[in-house]
This record gives C-alpha cells, structure tokens and sequence, in this order.
C-alpha cells in the first residue's frame, strides 16, 4: 500500500507559438495528461483566450515537433472546441486552423479504396500506398487488406453492441453509411470524430493506418489490431453522443465526454484493456498512473481517461443499460449533466447516488494487491493498479483521526491491519460539517471473506457505520471517506474507530434511538419460576461478563462472556435445576460491575 504524496513535476511541453510567446502547460503541473484537455482547462481557468486555446490544439495535433507528444489518445476535444467556439474566434485564427487542418487531413473523396462493411452500416477509406497507406496484409487474398476488414469489423461490432444490443441512440440514419478514414496522423492520435454537416450522421471518424509503435494492451491478435478495436468503439461513442448531445451542455464537457468513450471500449472488447495504459504508471505494473482514481482518489470525478474505472463500477454492478438509460435523460434534456442523469436514474436500480458513490471507491480500495480472493470487486481487479491511502495505521486508533477535506465527488483512502491485543466490535463514523460525507469499510476477515458496509448522509455531523465484525477476526480494513457532493467541499471531518482501544459518542440522528449510558434493568419477571429475563443496554461495544451466584457466594452459571455490540440485550436465565431462593446477577461491562439480586420461587 502506497500513502499518497503529490508528486510534482513540470511538464516537458513548453507550448512557444508565434504570435502568442506564453507557455501554458508549462504553468501547470500533472502527470500523464492529455495535453488538448490540458489546453481547454487553461482556457477555464483564465490562462489563455479562446483563440489561443483553438489555435494551439490544433498545432498540438498536426505540429507534434513543437511539442514532442505522441500517441495521445483522442483528438476529438480540439474539434468539438472548435464547433462550440467557432463564432468567437477571429477570422486570423481560423484561417490558421483551416490552414493546419487542410494541409494535414485528406477527405473520403482523396483516398485511394473504399470497403463497404458487411452491416452495410459503414463506408471504409483507406490508401494502399503513400504515407497513409494501411497495412498490405490480405490473408484471405480477396483483395481487401486485412487491417480494412478488421476495421469494418470493429464498426459492425461497435454498433451491434452500442446501438443493437445496448439500445443507444443510433447516430446513423436510415439508408445511409457511416464513414471512418484510415489516415495517419502525424502526431500519434489514436482517432477523431469530427463534425461534418455534409455527412447524414453530422460526424464522421478518423482511425490511425496502422497503430505502429503505439502503446501495449491485451488482445491477442497483437497491440495495433487492439488498438484499431478499441479507438473505433471509442470514436463511434462520441458520433452517439452528437447525435443526442451535439457535444453540448454538461454532458458535452471534455472529460464526461472521453470518460464516457473510453467506457465503451472496455464494453465492446473487453479482451483489448488498452485503458490500463491510463489507470497504471506502466502497462503490466501495479503503481497507479499518477492521473489515475487510483493514484489520488480526492481528486474531483471526473477526468477523462484516467477515471474510466469510476464508470466502469456502474456498468459492472448495475448493467450497461444503465448507462443507456442516463443518455436517454441526457438526450430529453441536454442541460442535465451527466451525474445529474445518475442520480435520477439510479433509484430505478434499486440504489442511490450517495451510497454507491462510496461503495464505488470501495471498489476501488479492493483492486491491485488489494484485490480479494472473493467475487468482490472489478472483473479485473486484480490487474488493476493498488491504490494509494491518506494514512495506513498497524493498529486500531485510540484517538479521533483528523481527515483533510473532501473535495466534490472525491474520497480519501485509510487502511488499519490490527494489532493482536485490539479487541471488540469494529464500529466506525465519520464526522463533518454537515453537508455531505460517506463512510465504507471493507473488512478482510481471517476466513477468507471480505464484508463491506458502507453509508452516507446529508445535513448531519455524524453518520455513523457499525458493523456485527470483531477485530480479532480482522487481518485488514480499508476505509473510505467520500464525499458525493456535486458542487462542494466537504469540512472539519474527523474519522472515529471504535474498539477497546477508544470509543465514541453516537450522534447520528438515524441511531437517536440507541441509548447513551449504561442501563441495567431488574429481571422479569421477579420473583420468577423457571425462567427470567435480565436486560440491560451499551452505548458502546463492550465486553461483557454475566454470571449468576447463589446467597452464598458460589457461581451458578456464566451467561455471556464475550463482546457485545452497543445497543439493548436481553439473556434469558433458567432456573429449572436450582432450588428456590435469592441469587445474585452481576454484570461486568468492561472495568464496570453492576449487581443485581433476584428471587426463584417453586
């Protein structure tokens, strides 16, 4: 388990365009970014104008010498910049973008061939020769070079399962074809989908010719032909999402948009994983990639690429037709972001926003060499990164832990391995300023199993997570500590665990009715024959010790002698092979005796 430290380093792009002399990746530190987003998110911020910001996109994707990128995986944002901003952009710099555009980018019309996939649904072009030219490969000697029928197959693929199968928004209108361009790019984009009012989809798609030299995955028939499957799923996503969207409103922004493409990757070839490549520092490791969920989970859903797991929870836990059923809001009404569509979706599901976002981290929590030998979990969590943590303790704490604030659809990460003298029930809460916190454990006990817990709440200071676990049959916990919060910080957050080792006080008003003292009532019925009840109450877990002794001191019998949850108990005590008389209950709750006499009467 690694405890996260920002690790900060300047970005090696110093962006020195003519005309403009500011360097503004080179303001703003990150790892592993995606340099267009990077561009877009200094426009935000103020750093840069819009003209700017178009204009050095566009020579990130077709003047990679002036910054030495490659293989970035989507240039679709610095299109989709384009459109929203084209009438805000001086006439000077959409001269130059048409200009780099029209000297780089060669239409359908220009290439050499043209395969009609056996959908029908898809217009392939492709060159056979020149820099563009695919590879010549034809195992089947039909003419047809391999890389085209492959391609035409991760179309047919991408929409049987998208739009066939899943029930998304056909992005292709009826009678016509869709058209993708095999095109090399000079900068090492895996692909585009660009607006194109002369096409009927509104859109067509760039792939990249041959994916030489680009980064690993998984699928068997090798890492370009992978690649080919995954950008082609990827950028058939983004023609959906402008069929519904037309890449506006809050579902529109960049990184809901790639986290959602990327998504479909992983769900149309599941075999390909070329998304490891954003979630882990290196392909077949297990460190987290320094932009990953996994590296620093307080950071703010969501972030293109590199959070593709944050959705691939929903898809795993829920089903893909949940993803279809939040487009489906998002199309009715496109000022509705896309976490917005979840939280109305969601209870049809039988769940809820607040909850799974925690139950998600935990997910999370229980990847890499985390990952559990249960079902628990990611399909593949074991080959994901381990995650890092705010703190890792080696026994349960005898004192309140400080958390750092919680970002907006943020978490932090604890783990305790106990300590062979910790003792009782594990209970847990979190306290806060009110707003918004969640809390969830995963408890990896000594048999095997893992129990997660997990809860959330609102306009409260406590929400408070108890659990029917003791510490002695605990080998580890992860504690998660999120905050699902759409526009705020949550504050003052404190983490309580409670053990022999400390205890706390239960203020969450969904347990008011959990007492506050110790309570020890008079048996009943008294006198009694055979049978009697003694009752008593915990405000906390506690060990507990009952034992009943007749007038003359001597022990008749031991009720219970083990660790008790906090809240009401009831014991029954048979008298049936005693004689009548007075006898003595005493209960010894932690370092408390309390003494109680009754009466049996035959």
């Amino acid at each position: 388990m690694h405890k996260y430290r920002p690790q900060l380093k300047f970005l090696a792009v110093l962006l020195l365009f003519s005309g403009y002399g500011i360097s503004i990746l080179a303001q703003h530190q990150s790892h592993d970014r995606d340099a267009l987003l990077e561009v877009q998110q200094a426009f935000v911020r103020g750093d840069v104008d819009v003209n700017q910001a178009a204009l050095q996109q566009f020579r990130l994707i077709f003047e990679p010498e002036a910054s030495g990128i490659k293989h970035q995986k989507c240039a679709t944002p610095a299109f989709i910049f384009l459109k929203n901003h084209r009438d805000e952009l001086s006439p000077q710099t959409l001269q130059k973008i048409n200009a780099l555009v029209k000297s780089n980018t060669r239409s359908a019309a220009d290439m050499q061939h043209n395969y009609i996939s056996p959908s029908g649904k898809f217009d392939i072009y492709y060159d056979t020769s020149g820099p563009d030219a695919v590879p010549t490969d034809d195992l089947n000697n039909n003419g047809i070079p391999d890389y085209v029928e492959k391609a035409a197959f991760a179309a047919d693929s991408s929409y049987r399962h998208q739009v066939l199968a899943l029930g998304f928004t056909n992005p292709i209108p009826s009678g016509s074809t869709y058209e993708i361009i095999l095109q090399h790019d000079v900068a090492g984009y895996y692909g585009r989908t660009n607006p194109a009012g002369d096409e009927p989809a509104g859109t067509n798609i760039y792939v990249e010719n041959d994916f030489e030299g680009f980064r690993s995955n998984t699928h068997p028939e090798g890492d370009a032909i992978g690649a080919l499957y995954a950008t082609i799923a990827h950028e058939f996503k983004h023609a959906i999402q402008y069929r519904q969207h037309q890449w506006r409103g809050p579902a529109g922004r960049a990184n809901w948009r790639e986290m959602d493409a990327t998504l479909m990757e992983e769900v149309v070839f599941d075999d390909v994983n070329d998304y490891y490549n954003y979630i882990k520092r290196t392909f077949t490791g297990k460190e987290p990639n320094f932009s990953s969920l996994f590296y620093n989970p307080a950071r703010s859903v969501p972030v293109a690429y590199n959070y593709v797991s944050w959705m691939i929870y929903y898809s795993e836990m829920l089903g893909n037709e949940f993803w279809v059923d939040v487009w489906d809001l998002i199309e009715a009404d496109n000022t509705k972001g896309i976490d917005e569509a979840m939280i109305e979706t969601l209870p049809f599901y039988g769940s809820n926003f607040d909850t799974d976002f925690v139950r998600n981290h935990l997910w999370h929590f229980a990847s890499g060499a985390n990952a559990p030998a249960t079902n628990y979990g990611f399909d593949e969590k074991s080959a994901y990164p381990t995650p890092n943590t705010d703190n890792a303790l080696a026994s349960a704490p005898s004192e309140e832990i400080p958390v750092q604030d919680v970002n907006k659809l943020a978490a932090r990460y604890y783990e305790i391995i106990p300590a062979a003298n910790d003792r009782g029930y594990v209970n847990l809460a979190v306290e806060f300023d009110s707003t918004t916190a969640g809390i969830g454990a995963l408890l990896y006990l000594k048999n095997g199993e893992v129990v997660e817990t997990a809860d959330a709440g609102r306009n409260k200071g406590q929400v408070y997570l108890p659990t029917n676990v003791l510490w002695e049959e605990v080998v580890r916990m992860g504690i998660v500590i999120a905050n699902f919060s759409l526009t705020d910080t949550t504050r003052n957050l404190s983490l309580l665990v409670g053990s022999n080792q400390f205890s706390f006080k239960i203020t969450d008003p969904n347990y008011v009715e959990l007492p506050d003292q110790i309570a020890i009532s008079q048996n009943y019925p008294n006198p009694f024959n055979p049978r009697t009840n003694i009752e008593f109450e915990l405000p906390q877990s506690a060990f507990v010790k009952l034992d009943v002794f007749d007038v003359t001191g001597q022990k008749v019998q031991t009720l219970i002698n083990r660790y008790l949850q906090v809240g009401g108990h009831q014991e029954v005590f048979d008298g049936s092979g005693l004689s009548s008389g007075v006898y003595f209950y005493r209960l010894r709750i932690d370092n408390q005796v309390y003494i109680k006499k009754m009466t049996l009467i035959k």
